[in-house]
């Protein structure tokens, strides 16, 4: 039998990181998801969201795989390590890290020249800061083994 295979999946609470934890699972990965959103209906600025970890849970767990669902928040680095080392405490290893969630707040689709500098440190430390963290973590075990994958998305959100 195949050693498990797993993916690290930030992001994964609603689209393309849900579709892709679906797309792994049918590919034969388990899958820990990361986003905050854990449960259906949970707010954000007053307004519910739709998808939640437990829904993206079901869904890979209905191709047949395991799911482990990892609350974390990519603008608070200690959550962003917990998410890893659970994962790795939970599964040993890491075989591809899809680096997808993103920052999603005030100051996210302005003008750059309109943007102040304290936004841009959150969006640094949500979309760059915290995917270097995840990297250096399951890199050196990649290495080391002589395989693995590290994708990290990017959208065409900006605007000029």
């Amino acid at each position: 039998m195949p050693e498990k295979r797993v993916a690290f999946v930030t992001g994964a609470s609603r689209g393309i990181g849900r579709a892709a934890c679906i797309a792994l699972a049918e590919a034969g990965y388990d899958i820990a998801m990361c986003a905050r959103t854990t449960t259906e209906g949970q707010t954000a600025d007053g307004r519910p969201l739709p998808g939640s970890l437990d829904s993206t849970a079901s869904e890979v767990m209905s191709r047949g795989r395991q799911a482990l669902k990892v609350p974390m928040d990519l603008l608070d680095p200690q959550s962003v390590s917990n998410a890893i080392e659970t994962t790795l405490n939970e599964w040993g290893h890491v075989d591809l890290l899809l680096n997808n969630g993103i920052y999603t707040g005030p100051g996210n689709m302005d003008f750059f020249l309109d943007v102040r500098e304290e936004t841009i440190e959150t969006i640094f430390r949500a979309n760059f800061l915290s995917q270097i963290q995840l990297i250096q973590r399951v890199l050196p075990d990649m290495l080391k083994n002589g395989q693995g994958r590290i994708i990290n998305m990017v959208s065409n959100a900006g605007i000029s």
